[in-house]
């Protein structure tokens, strides 16, 4: 790793802690064009902190994930062996680009679902995994708040049974809010409906914000001037720390 400077262990973390990303994703972590990310990540191949995979779960660009010795270098804990496959590609992609969009590469704003599910550990035979948050950020104002990434729209009873659980949790690790985001009309009526009848009388804070138009936000923000930095990058959570769409009930999901 003595070739490997800063910012290719900043965002090697980035990826230890998110899984992995799309080339496309980590040249805008890097902050530079495609071309240059094909050498940046052939040292890092050749340092045996990706794998040597070409995997393509979706169409799109080859996908860059780190060996599980490089995670658990750069996490300082045992990890299972991850791949991305079809099934979680999109997902991963779209949390991972909400924590760009929100805290940008800051690695103490923002803590990851593997983080939270290496908290959790191991769960007993017969006893029901609690519910993990798809990450939490911390604001500016320091308050912590959980977040849920919906592409696509559970059925009612899972979509309550999820939303109510995902509640629950953000009560008992503190959070001053909950906020789903969602990737379409569908997904956001689905969480909305599901809201419908919790308890939402304490601090815990329950928003519905729309993901597309954060990330379409984030994009256009970006610039070579305000590309991430080393340690701690605004990104798109200055002056929006909990977006959220028109909300005539208050705070409730809408």
């Amino acid at each position: 790793m003595r070739h490997l400077g800063p910012r290719d262990m900043l965002v090697l973390t980035v990826l230890a802690e998110m899984y992995g990303a799309p080339r496309d994703v980590v040249a805008y972590m890097l902050g530079v064009s495609r071309s240059r990310t094909y050498r940046i990540t052939a040292r890092w191949e050749a340092a045996h902190m990706i794998s040597a995979n070409r995997v393509r779960p979706v169409p799109g660009s080859v996908w860059v994930y780190p060996t599980r010795s490089a995670c658990e270098a750069l996490l300082g804990r045992a990890v299972r062996y991850w791949v991305p496959t079809p099934k979680m590609a999109a997902h991963t992609r779209a949390v991972l680009e909400l924590r760009l969009a929100l805290t940008g590469l800051d690695l103490d704003r923002w803590i990851s679902e593997r983080s939270m599910r290496a908290e959790v550990g191991v769960v007993k035979a017969g006893e029901p995994r609690p519910h993990i948050h798809d990450g939490r950020y911390i604001t500016t104002a320091g308050d912590v708040w959980a977040v849920e990434v919906e592409l696509t729209a559970k059925s009612a009873a899972a979509a309550r049974a999820s939303v109510a659980a995902a509640l629950q949790v953000a009560r008992r690790a503190d959070c001053a809010g909950l906020t789903y985001y969602c990737r379409g009309e569908a997904v956001k009526n689905t969480v909305n409906a599901a809201a419908a009848g919790l308890d939402l009388s304490d601090s815990v804070k329950l928003r519905l914000a729309d993901l597309d138009v954060l990330l379409a936000k984030n994009t256009q923000n970006r610039s070579p001037a305000s590309r991430p930095g080393l340690r701690v990058i605004a990104g798109g959570a200055a002056g929006n720390e909990t977006p959220q769409v028109a909300d005539p009930n208050d705070g409730r999901a809408v």
